[in-house]
């Protein structure tokens, strides 16, 4: 539906007299972002420069420069006494713009791989995406200068992923309607209207009904700093737990930093005959100084692990058994199937985008309650 008797009451993009470009580039700049996010569509008649100028605190210098670079650009066409219309070209034609903002640089497998699926699903159905990233510094406050630029622009609706408080804030100040994903239970923030939890607990159960089923009566946990702890699933099920956090070198590089760190604390403390390890534990185990069971909060660490115990001569699960958290599609090599609780990144990324898609489009559609890992039974347990 064409748009030529609409009132423009604002415009989903600013300028800055701050900026390095020119007030005429920004404008030119918005504008264009407007006709490939589908805001203006092909067929559309733009607002006057006298208009453009008042929504936008300029003057008609910069407006009518904007739209001789628009026009220059063959996006746009003048039309005596109508306007200057929005072309179609033949090229992709938006629906909407849908910005995922992260909380980090993506190199996590689950977040990497989730982000990517999304994307690729929202493209296929015709909203143009938008990544961004808000991490926290040293202290934990994320910076958001950068998303807050990119909501300047048109934006549809936006993402955010992994509990991210001051980008949530930003968001929710913004207008803009939104959706988060994280650990806590639910968002109250204005405009978030679906959240869905990360539950990585879900699994822990299982596992330790699993681990007590076989005779397992000591267990021994290995992760990074923050990992999820299952230590209380393990002590419902009566099975006596300790856990350990492993340093990782400063400035090493995930996830192989983790690997080499694991791998090196236990050829460190094991013995290369007679299949003994001198580890501090959870009591003894099968072979008298390992515990019953390993688990490992973190699927690198459990690479380092079982190469170490390779080297060493200890035997899974011979010697000790072995569980490990891990994603699908990257679980750590083993000669067996390695008993896991395992994530879905593409398989949740789908569900996600069924239901943005549905949203989107004007169609009633309920957001997951949780995602979280399936209990995996391998041979390492």
């Amino acid at each position: 539906m064409r748009r030529e008797n609409r009132k423009w009451d604002a415009l989903p993009f600013a300028v800055s007299r701050s900026s390095r470009a020119t007030l005429a580039a920004q404008v030119a700049d918005g504008m264009r972002r407007c006709i490939a996010s589908g805001f203006f569509k092909a067929g559309d008649v733009l607002p006057t420069t006298r208009e453009l100028a008042a929504l936008l605190g300029v003057s008609r210098i910069v407006t009518r420069a904007a739209v001789k670079s628009l026009t220059d650009a063959g996006l746009i066409i003048p039309r005596p006494h109508a306007g200057c219309m929005v072309l179609g070209r033949g090229e992709k034609l938006w629906r909407g713009n849908v910005l995922i903002v992260t909380r980090s640089d993506g190199r996590g497998y689950y977040e990497g791989v989730f982000v990517a699926t999304l994307r690729a699903a929202l493209v296929k159905a015709g909203w143009l995406v938008t990544q961004v990233t808000a991490a926290p510094d040293a202290e934990g406050r994320a910076g958001t200068s950068e998303l807050e630029m990119h909501l300047n622009g048109p934006v549809t609706l936006a993402v955010s992923i992994f509990d991210n408080p001051e980008a949530e804030r930003v968001l929710s100040r913004s207008g803009v309607p939104f959706v988060t994903l994280g650990d806590k239970t639910e968002c109250r923030l204005k405009g978030c209207f679906g959240h869905v939890r990360f539950d990585r607990r879900t699994a822990s159960e299982e596992l330790a009904a699993a681990a007590k089923a076989v005779g397992v009566g000591t267990a021994l946990q290995i992760g990074v700093k923050g990992f999820d702890d299952i230590g209380a699933a393990f002590k419902t099920a009566g099975i006596k737990i300790s856990k350990r956090i492993v340093q990782v070198p400063s400035g090493g590089r995930m996830p192989e930093a983790v690997a080499a760190a694991v791998c090196e604390e236990f050829l460190s403390k094991c013995r290369m005959k007679n299949v003994k390890c001198k580890m501090k534990s959870a009591g003894g185990g099968k072979n008298g100084s390992l515990p019953d069971m390993i688990y490992f909060s973190d699927d690198f660490a459990c690479a380092g692990a079982l190469a170490a115990f390779s080297k060493a001569g200890v035997r899974v699960p011979e010697d000790v058994c072995v569980a490990t958290w891990a994603n699908a599609g990257n679980v750590p090599a083993f000669a067996g199937e390695l008993t896991r609780v395992e994530m879905d990144p593409e398989g949740d990324a789908e569900k996600l985008a069924d239901v943005l898609i549905a949203r989107l489009e004007g169609r009633d559609a309920a957001f997951p309650a949780t995602f979280g890992p399936t209990f995996v039974k391998g041979g390492t347990l």
